[in-house]
């Protein structure tokens, strides 16, 4: 039987051959809940974060319409967006800071809305400045705002993987459930894993994703995985106030562990994720941008 440590370099190994053979395809999140406070942009935060320790190259980019507290958790007050880009003002380039080794972010200001609005000579413009990151990145996490509206939902039938953010609090269930809803008659179904946060224990995380995994299956025909669980924890809060990530400010503990566990599923899979059908992140604009008339 393989010692842990033999399976741990394997993993490492098959995911450096996944890196440099085949044209490079930098695979996109959508990080999204059903309403506000449940912890989704902290997830976003340290999940790229913890991505990024486990070597890959991660941007966050806050969708969220000038409404994000992206830059608040990294400590990161850009005072250039994608707006600067659409207006011809900055290169995509220009606007990425990188906040940690390996993470790198991105102010949308009201860029995305202005994005799904441009004319086609404009959006052509913006988005031959995405190859860069297409050939350069490992991930794209798009931080979105709460609740569900049109834009939202082209995010979610635009990306690789939507993490849907929700607590245990019934009516956090609820509102997952009517994401879930209305996504289901998107003309492919999204990929859709359920991250449970603030948990208590086990037994509330299992609860909780039986609860909203069930009546999906039942009402829509529909299976959603689970991605995992982060505790509930006072040290999420003490971080936002500090303006400094979990993942920084608290590595050692089992918060972050757990983190860790979570990323490590998603940078190292045991079992190579199936092909997607979508293009990667120019792909994810493009299909963001074919909705605009849907």
């Amino acid at each position: 039987m393989k010692s842990q440590a033999e399976m741990f370099r394997e993993r490492v190994e098959q995911a450096d051959r996944t890196r440099t053979e085949g044209p490079r395809r930098a695979r996109t999140f959508c990080v999204t809940s059903g309403k506000g406070g449940v912890g989704k942009t902290s997830f976003s935060v340290n999940f790229g974060i913890s991505l990024a320790q486990w070597g890959k190259k991660v941007v966050v980019i806050d969708g969220d319409f000038g409404f994000s507290n992206v830059n608040l958790m990294l400590g990161n007050n850009s005072p250039y967006t994608l707006e600067h880009v659409i207006r011809g003002e900055k290169r995509l380039h220009e606007i990425m800071s990188e906040s940690y080794p390996n993470l790198w972010y991105i102010s949308g200001g009201s860029g995305v809305r202005e994005l799904i609005e441009l004319d086609e000579g404009k959006l052509d413009g913006v988005l031959s400045q995405l190859a860069p990151l297409e050939a350069q990145m490992d991930f794209i996490i798009f931080d979105t705002g709460a609740g569900m509206n049109a834009n939202i939902l082209r995010m979610i039938d635009a990306a690789d993987t939507t993490v849907l953010v929700t607590t245990p609090e019934p009516t956090s269930v609820l509102d997952s459930y009517v994401v879930l809803k209305s996504s289901a008659d998107l003309e492919n179904r999204p990929h859709v894993e359920v991250l449970i946060n603030k948990a208590n224990n086990a037994r509330e995380v299992q609860n909780t994703y039986t609860s909203l995994a069930s009546v999906a299956d039942r009402n829509l025909g529909w299976h959603v995985d689970m991605l995992g669980h982060i505790p509930l924890d006072d040290r999420i809060t003490k971080s936002i106030k500090d303006m400094t990530p979990y993942m920084i400010q608290y590595p050692l503990s089992s918060l972050s562990q757990q983190m860790k566990r979570i990323a490590q599923s998603v940078a190292m899979p045991r079992e190579e994720p199936a092909p997607s059908q979508k293009s990667g992140v120019r792909g994810f604009f493009q299909r963001l941008l074919q909705r605009r008339g849907s």
